[in-house]
């Protein structure tokens, strides 16, 4: 009796243990997979204010590239600290079979110089990838690496 009760407890921990096992990621997990990696380099680089690391995830075919670089670098010498909130929770990431990966999502940021100034921000953003590169393409939406003097709106 023991023996038969210690071969089924043995029994339903071995089918359990099987049942807990994972499927590895297909091609479109992989994807969303490397682009969650992007968006995490692309805006710790952001919030180090690492000009050059931050660049290196803008592809060169980003649209006027060279006035974005303008901008965040002068964001760069404005703020000293620059603090990044992203929703991962609620993340879309669409990967199409042709075509570009589109990850979308809420953000919240705030920005603080050394005097003291804070300035706060946030909205729904979509950033587009390429597939191949994971290289930030477009920004669809509210740029979430340039700040608004503009109060963010409350929360209801």
């Amino acid at each position: 009796m023991k023996r038969s009760f210690a071969a089924a407890i043995i029994l339903f921990l071995a089918f359990l243990i099987s049942s807990c096992s994972t499927v590895p990621l297909g091609k479109a997990g992989l994807q969303g997979e490397g682009t969650l990696g992007a968006i995490r380099d692309l805006t710790g680089a952001y919030e180090r204010r690492d000009l050059d690391a931050f660049m290196e995830k803008v592809a060169p075919a980003y649209p006027e590239r060279e006035a974005f670089q303008t901008s965040v670098e002068k964001v760069f010498t404005t703020y000293q600290t620059i603090d990044l909130k992203l929703h991962f929770t609620k993340i879309l990431v669409m990967v199409q079979e042709k075509g570009n990966i589109k990850a979308t999502f809420t953000w919240e940021g705030e920005w603080q110089t050394t005097g003291g100034k804070i300035v706060k921000d946030g909205a729904r953003v979509t950033l587009v990838f390429d597939p191949g590169t994971y290289k930030l393409l477009g920004i669809d939406g509210k740029n979430m690496f340039i700040p608004s003097d503009a109060p963010a709106p409350a929360r209801q």
